[in-house]
Parts: structure tokens; sequence; C-alpha cells
């Protein structure tokens, strides 16, 4: 799950799987290549992967250039686990000791990000980015962890919305910061045991055993049988919910600075920011709820009462599970058409169509993912669809490759269940004439049942068969494999002959051939 690692690894900084599984990857690759020590690795790049291939990078100098397209970008804190010499200069630089690592965290942003870059300088220069404003992760890439390297090439991909970054830019960084420790809570517990895991470190319920309970008889059966169980997670939850509010709290309390962002950037209206204040004050509400039930019960527990217990257990669950419900209204209230469209109109920005439609120029645009070349001839102005017509020559090739392969079956065939089939009849006859010729007494019975006295016995001294086989009729079935044979050369005919007349059509400098030459490679 992509967005499972990119809590893990770019947000929180603590795992970095995926890049080690990179270079893994890619040495067993150029270890199977000979002369590889001539060889130049080149990572492509878009989205996860440009944080994937530049740690990567970074840390095992698995490639030689990176060329990324709306990546991910590099996190400081990520590298600080993965790559031993920079978080060796990071303990030097700000004294941070073996024992705790997580004090990274504590550390000015602003001064771990001047360090990085400025640690990675010589590496910078062989990565290459181009980014669009518009793109959700350019966003985020301004916040706390994420830093930028190389040489970046923007382009404005949706001129009516300036882009995400300064909304997220006035973002304060304590509410970063609270997000970054969720992160890290959900990481490391995650890691132990899967999500449920997390949500019991984080919130402190215990999933496995609330999901047990779907009504009050339920709830009381499970109450019951897992008396200590719930006595710890109620204990847990009442411990955790607190930090927890507190966390999600920054978030709301600057809610309504962070939506007029949007407001003013014209992604949303002033009507639509009020709703989600609103709901997200009301989803805080009954979060809030929640905790004071369960600082109830705990007071409740507190008096040892096991008939006020189990009264105050199954009402402490009704109540949250009617807190729930109004949480569940207020996400369907911001689950409307408008903000779906809004959401899907922020994640285009993500999409590498919108980068290559925003760099049309001269005689080359794309239609979607598909480059198109406009060539002049005399007044006229032809465009091709280079793409489509590079699938066409590539799967074309491939298919006649196909269909000449088949054909050599079909021949194999024919000469196994026909050819081979009467050679093989053949030899039985020969067989037989050798063994009659060889034995012919052996067959005076036949001779015997045509004659009725003793007297008039016979017996059989010699057969001499006169055999001759005539040659297998096939030519039929070889006009057939000829006329097939001559369809796939034509078709070979056919490709080549539009490859040339595309070729014709533009200047050398355009490089047509060299695709075609890539593509028919790769058929």
């Amino acid at each position: 799950m992509d967005w499972d690692y990119n809590l893990k690894s770019m947000f929180a900084g603590k795992d970095y799987t995926q890049a080690k599984s990179s270079f893994i990857f890619t040495e067993e690759v150029v270890n199977k290549i000979d002369n590889s020590e001539n060889l130049e690795v080149i990572g492509l790049s878009h989205s996860l992967a440009h944080n994937n291939n530049t740690t990567a990078y970074l840390t095992y100098d698995t490639f030689d250039k990176i060329y990324s397209v709306n990546g991910a970008q590099t996190n400081y804190y990520q590298l600080f686990y993965a790559d031993k010499e920079f978080r060796k200069a990071v303990r030097e630089r700000f004294n941070i000791p073996i024992s705790n690592p997580a004090l990274i965290y504590d550390i000015s942003p602003k001064q771990i990000e001047e360090f990085a870059k400025n640690f990675y300088k010589d590496k910078s220069q062989n990565i290459h980015q181009i980014i669009s404003e518009d793109d959700p992760l350019y966003a985020v890439s301004g916040v706390r962890g994420f830093f930028t390297l190389g040489d970046v090439e923007m382009v404005d991909t949706n001129t009516d919305y300036p882009g995400l970054r300064s909304i997220m830019e006035g973002i304060p960084d304590d509410a970063v910061k609270d997000l970054q420790e969720l992160a890290i809570q959900y990481t490391t517990a995650s890691n132990r045991g899967g999500t449920d895991a997390a949500i019991q470190e984080i919130l402190g319920v215990d999933m496995e055993l609330v999901n047990q309970i779907d009504g009050v008889w339920s709830a009381a059966g499970v109450y019951t049988t897992n008396q200590s169980e719930i006595d710890e997670m109620i204990g847990d939850v009442n411990d955790k919910l607190p930090r927890l509010q507190s966390q999600i709290r920054t978030v709301t309390t600057n809610a309504d600075v962070i939506f007029q962002r949007f407001v003013d950037a014209g992604y949303i209206s002033v009507d639509q920011k009020q709703l989600i204040v609103t709901e997200l004050t009301t989803i805080q509400s009954e979060l809030d709820g929640v905790q004071e039930s369960i600082s109830r019960l705990v007071d409740i527990r507190d008096m040892h009462n096991l008939s006020s217990q189990f009264g105050g257990d199954l009402g402490t669950y009704l109540n949250i599970k009617n807190r729930v419900e109004e949480i569940q209204e207020s996400l369907d209230k911001l689950n409307t058409e408008e903000f779906r469209t809004l959401l899907q109109t922020i994640g285009s920005g993500h999409d590498i169509t919108g980068i290559l439609e925003s760099m049309n120029k001269g005689n080359k645009s794309y239609l979607g993912t598909d480059m198109v070349l406009t060539a002049t001839k005399g007044k006229e102005e032809i465009q091709v669809n280079i793409s489509a017509t590079l699938r066409m020559y590539e799967e074309g090739r491939g298919l006649l490759e196909d269909k000449a392969t088949e054909i050599k079956r079909l021949e194999a065939a024919i000469d196994r269940e026909i050819m081979q089939c009467y050679k093989a009849e053949q030899k039985k006859v020969m067989t037989k004439i050798y063994e009659i010729e060889s034995s012919p007494d052996t067959y005076t019975h036949l001779l015997r049942k045509h004659v009725y006295f003793a007297r008039l016995d016979k017996s059989i001294t010699g057969i001499n068969v006169h055999e001759e086989f005539f040659p297998f009729n096939q030519s039929n079935i070889d006009d057939k494999i000829s006329l097939l044979n001559e369809s796939v050369e034509k078709g070979h005919t056919y490709l080549e002959n539009y490859r040339s007349a595309i070729e014709n059509l533009f200047d050398e400098e355009e490089n047509i051939a060299a695709l075609f030459d890539v593509a028919m490679e790769g058929s």
C-alpha cells in the first residue's frame, strides 16, 4: 500500500525499505550485464518513485542520474535512518547521542535542511526534476522533513488555481509536528502488528475485542467473558486519548486560518469553508465526548461496585457508539459532489498528463500522454501521433513475429502428424512384408482352408511380395504454408514502408529513426 508506506517513510521518516529494495533490484540487474563497469544507470521516477530512487542514490550510489516528474521529495529524517554516513554527520553536528536518535525531531527544521543540502550538494547535480505547481506532493514538500535536491523546472499545469504550496507553508510548524508524531507512533506500532496494533498504540482501543461487539447483548457477552481485557483497554484509552485529542485539536484550532487560505486561493467558497470548519469542530466535540465518557467510567470503576461498573461499561459503549454515528454524519456532510470534484481537481495536478500538456512547444504537443509532432509540407501541416505510431510499429512487428512462430509450429505439426505418420505406416507394411517372405510356411493355413481332402493337402514354400509405395501428395499444404509466409513478408514490408513515410516527414534532428529503432528492439 503506497499511502501506508508514504506515512511511514516520507512523513515519519522511519521507513526506507522500498528505497533499499530499489538498490538491491538494480544491483542484481547490473551484475547480470557484461561490461557493466561502463554502464550508466539512470533512475526514471514519478511520485513515490522519486523518493525511492533519490534515497537509494544518496545512500547506496544506486544510480548515476535521476530524472523525475512530480516526485515525492527527499526526507532528511528518512536519510538519517537510511544513510549511516549522514547519520554520523548529523549526530556530530547536532550532538545527538546514539541512545536517543529521536532527538533529531527536536532540531530546527531549517537547520537540518540546510545541513542536509550541503551534505549532499555534490550528488544533487545528478538529480533533475520537473514539478507541477499544482501537484499536491509539491504542496507538502515545504513542511518539516522534506527538502528538494537537484535542478527543478517548475510548470503551471492549471492556470485557474495558484497551487497548494502557499497554503501548506502557512500551516504552523507545531501542527505539522503533531501530525508527524502521530505518523511515528503509527509506524512503530504497525511494524510490530499491522493497522490494528497501530490503533491500539495510538488510541488504546483493542480492535479485536471491539469487533466482537455489534449490540447490547453481544456487548454484555463480551463483557462477561473478557473482563480483564476490557479493564486494560479502558485504562489504556483513558491514558492515550488525551494526547491524541491534543494533536487533533491542533489541526481543528487552525482550521479557520487554513481553510481561509483555500478560499483566498479560489479552491472553495466561503460557505464551503464554513461547512468544513463546522463539521471538523463537531468531530472534535464528539471525540471530546468520548474522552469524557471514558473518564466518568474510570471514576465508576474506582468505586469497585460491580453492578455500577457493569452498567457504566455498557452505558459507555452505547454513548461512544452514538458519538461515532454523529462523527459519521459529519463526514457524510463533507462527502458531497462539490468536494469530490475539488479533490479530483487537486489530484489531477499530480498526473503526468498535465505536465505534458503544459510543455507544448514548437512542433511538439501532447494528446493525453501521447506525443504529437507537426510536420510542414508546402502550405499544409501534418500532425502525427508519434506515440501511437510507435505503438503500432512495435505491436505490428510483435504480431508478425508471433504469426511467423505459429506458422513454424504448423509446419512442425504437419511433419509430425502427417509425414511422420505416413513413414511410420510405411515401415509397418515393410516389416510385415519381410515377415511374410522370411517365413512363408507359417501362412500355409491360409491355403489349407480352401482344400477339403487330406490327400490333396498342399504347403507353401515361398512368398514374394511386389510392393509399390506412391509418394504422399502434400502440394496443397505446401502452397498454403507458402501463402502464410508471404503474408508475414508483406506485413513487414508494409510496416517498413510506413516507417519510411513517417521518417521522411520530419528532419533528421527530430531523430524519428532512433525512436523506431527503440520500438523495434522492444518488439
